[in-house]
Order: C-alpha cells, then structure tokens, then sequence
C-alpha cells in the first residue's frame, strides 16, 4: 500500500478506499478458499472409499463478488452402470459450483438487478467497478440465458404436475385473486425479423409487409390479491406474481393456474376477476365463474383516437366513469350527425361503436352492483386490503418490460428477448425466494453451512482477542491555563524552541 502512494504524485481518498477494497478482496478470497478446501477436505475422509476412488487433486475457481476464488479439490473415479469411469469432485457437485458458469449467488444476483434497468455491457462494467469480479457483457448474457433456461423448465414441470393432479395445492387463504395481461411489441432483429418477413410473404404475396410482422410480441400477465394503503392516497399491489414471454394465451393461462394452485387454496377463492383490453388470446386466462372486465385505459384511448372533438371525448369518458354504459353508444351515434357525416369521422366513430358493442357485457365494473361492494367491504375488514378499481397492467409492462427493451430504438431475437423478459419478471415476482430456491441456485448443503459456521465463528472470537490485546492508549495530560508573565526562564525557553516542538524527557 504504502509503495503505491509513494509513486503517485498526488494520492486521493478514492485512491486508499480502493487499496482497502482491493485488500479486503484478496482476505475474502482467502476466507473462502480456506472454506473451501476445508470443506473437501471433510468430503474426502468422510466419502464411501469403495464407490470414489481417489485420483488426485485439481485447481479451479469459483466467480465471486471479490473476485475469483481459486481452490484446489480432490478428484474422484466412479464406476457406471455401463463399466466406464467418470470422473466427479465432490466438493463441486455438493455445492453445485458449476452451474450458471462457475458465477456465485451473489453475482447473479448483481446481474438481474442491473440488467433490468441497463444494457449488458454496463452491467458488466458496473459489476467491474463495484466488485473485485472482471465480467465481460458476454459473460453477463450468458448467466441470463442460464437462469431463464431454468425458470422455463421450472414452469414446464410446474404445468405438467398441476395438469396430472401432482402440483401440491397452497395452502394460503384469500377471498378475492385478481388477474391483468397484456403484451408488448418491440422491434425484433436479424434472422427474427427475416423469418416473420417471409411467413408473411408466403401467406399474403400480393401484399406489403406491414410493420408490426417486424415486430415481436412479449405477453405479459399478473395476479395480485388487492392494494394495501402505503401512506395517505398511495396505494400498492399485495403479492404480485409474473408471468411473461413469447407464448401462446393457452400457455400463460396454464402457467398462471398453476402458480395459482400451488400458492392459494383455490375452494376459499369467492371472487376472481381478470381485467383485459378484450383481445382473444387473453381470454383463455378466463376461469371457471371469473368475472371478465374491460381495461379502462384501453377504453379511455380508444375514445381518445376516434373520437374528433377532446370535449365530446371527455362527455364520453365522464358517462364511462359514471356508469352510463347504454348512453356511450347513443352519444357516439349522435356525433355522426354533428361532424356532418364526414366520411372518415364516420368510418372513426363507426369503430369505436363495435369496440364498444363487442364490450357491453365486460364493460361494466366488477365492484359496480351493491351485492358486490357489501361483500368486498367485508372481506376488506377480514384482510385489511383495498379493493380498487383495476387497471395496473400498463404500469406494470411499462416498468417491467418496455422501459429496458423499447429505449432507443433496441432489436432483439426472439428467445434473447423471452429469456430476459422471464428473468425480471421472476426476480420481481412476490415468490421468488421460493423459485430460486426451486432452481437450487447454490442453495448449500446443511453439512456445509454448519462447517462455514464454525469457520466463520472462529474468525470472529478471534478479532475479538485481537481487540481486547490491543495496547491501551496512554494518558493525555492536559495543560492548565496560565499566564507566562514573571516566567523568564520559560520566555527564553520559547523564544528559542516552538512550543509545538517541546518534548518531556
């Protein structure tokens, strides 16, 4: 340390809150290479000697915050079924060190937090400045991919043990489930973008490709229970769960009913809505005696595009709210006649009316009928939540979703964009600690954590001694205060030496 200040010019804070870091690193990485090795060490002595031949020792690393561990473990000959050999570390196997590309829990964790917001490339540069870790954007779109790939295998296992009866049911009680989707389109790149070109080609050869073939669509739904009052007008979601990616609605209905089952118990449920803006693909998420609502925003935009006039645009959005459902389609009928019956006004208001028609019956509100308001009042006194009205999914894509992958114009393969969608929208879902623990993502072993314990315990009653043998500082004699004047022997004293300078012998 103190050879790195002397060949600086000028030394900063920064510059010794670096040298700290750098060597708190090197004494965490020693810490758990001791583990460990130590740890192999028990795994060795204690393994079935008859099953693991012992063949010798190997070095590798494992990714850490503070950078890479290097540890040496013994490897192991196991004989197979068929009669080959292969070759095993216990140690990695135990604590499961090669999954996601040797990267520890810690890092992963460093990485979806910040991919969420930004690139792979400033992921990786941000991890590079606040870790002793050196990770590539590469490495950083590797992990991604890794985790998604899991949490799809997760949700496949999931819908097919539901489907034969074997999800075990939750056990949570709740009166009212709510359910919103939507989806996103965002520009797709290369052999993407190439092959939705020519299917659509093919399928219509005497026509244009229209833009949104070019795109691609992300599916995105939720489930919640109700809102909880965070401070006075500011509500929030209570346990919120995702579900995303390029699939078909059957898909996500599927991986929805599943979570649903495995988290509530489904027979306590008295009221289930799912609210949408009426596109087909959502309504297979449509249960049994749920109540199917018309998503506000959508309507209110609707009105906003078709309709000429901002103030007979805000009548009908006033009627909406009001809950003069009939009245709406009466008022666009007579704005035919007050724009003259122009013909493009016509054709406008024309849309909005079968938009409106096709919706009569999921129009209404699902807290609209007084049997309805008395039952959620009591079940708002038995939970202690609210129950608004909905419309949260546009909020939710928005900062879920579009704000990472629609900035800046951004392209994206298909799977690079599922993959990425499903990583968020896990780690921001209300069960993740339980998905991640399903993943195993370095869950350790209980032999492990009760051997790091000792360890760590170890450490610490150590530093403990350290503090309590450290020298005592010696006391500090404070001057009276006094005058010089009569003391000419102290006078030429100080004119001779500074007092700053004066010692005791």
């Amino acid at each position: 340390m103190s050879d790195t200040i002397l060949t600086k010019e000028r030394i900063t804070f920064k510059d010794i809150e670096q040298i700290g870091f750098n060597l708190a690193c090197e004494i965490t990485n020693k810490i758990l290479e001791t583990l460990l090795e130590g740890y192999d060490k028990q795994a060795m002595e204690s393994r079935d000697k008859g099953k693991y031949r012992h063949k010798g020792y190997e070095t590798t690393t494992v990714k850490a915050k503070t950078g890479l561990v290097k540890y040496t473990r013994a490897k192991y000959l196991v004989k197979q079924e068929d009669g080959t050999n292969k070759c095993v570390y216990l140690t990695d196997e135990e604590l499961e060190i090669k999954k996601i590309g040797q990267f520890s829990g810690g890092i992963i964790d460093l990485i979806v937090k910040n991919i969420k917001e930004v690139s792979y490339r400033v992921t990786a540069e941000n991890i590079n400045n606040c870790t002793g870790l050196d990770i590539s954007a590469v490495g950083t779109w590797n992990v991604v991919q890794d985790v998604a790939e899991k949490i799809k295998k997760h949700e496949q296992e999931k819908v097919e043990a539901y489907e034969e009866d074997k999800l075990v049911a939750g056990t949570k009680e709740v009166p009212v489930v709510f359910q919103e989707a939507d989806e996103i389109l965002i520009y797709s790149q290369g052999e993407t973008r190439k092959e939705n070109e020519r299917k659509y080609k093919k399928a219509h050869p005497d026509e244009e490709v229209p833009k949104r073939v070019r795109n691609i669509e992300i599916k995105m739904g939720m489930t919640y229970e109700g809102w909880e009052e965070i401070s006075k007008g500011r509500y929030a979601l209570v346990e919120k769960e995702y579900v995303s990616g390029s699939m078909t609605g059957q898909e996500m209905a599927d991986i929805t009913n599943a979570n649903l089952h495995s988290k509530y118990n489904m027979s306590k449920v008295e009221v289930r809505v799912l609210n949408s803006d009426g596109g087909s693909w959502i309504k297979r998420l449509l249960a049994v005696g749920a109540i199917h609502q018309a998503d506000s925003f959508h309507i209110k935009d609707k009105i906003n595009r078709h309709v000429r006039d901002a103030e007979d645009a805000t009548v009908l959005k006033n009627m909406f709210w009001k809950k003069e459902y009939k009245e709406m389609i009466e008022y666009v009928d007579s704005l035919k006649y007050k724009y003259d019956g122009e013909y493009e006004e016509v054709k406008k208001l024309e849309e909005l009316k079968t938009y409106l028609l096709k919706r009569q019956d999921s129009i209404k509100r699902y807290n609209d009928t007084p049997e309805m308001k008395i039952k959620l009042k009591t079940f708002s006194k038995q939970t202690g939540l609210k129950y608004r009205n909905m419309g949260c999914q546009e909020s939710n894509n928005y900062c879920r979703l579009t704000r990472r992958m629609k900035r800046r114009r951004m392209s994206w393969s298909k799977s690079g964009s599922e993959n990425l969608a499903k990583v968020i929208t896990t780690y921001e879902s209300s069960s993740c600690e339980d998905i991640i623990e399903h993943l195993n993502i370095q869950i350790l072993p209980e032999s492990f954590r009760e051997y790091a314990e000792k360890y760590i315990n170890q450490i610490e009653e150590n530093i403990e001694k350290m503090k309590s043998q450290k020298d005592k500082i010696p006391s500090i004699y404070e001057f009276k205060q006094g005058s010089l004047v009569g003391h000419p022997n102290i006078k030429n004293i100080l004119s001779l030496t500074p007092v700053t300078e004066l010692t005791y012998r």
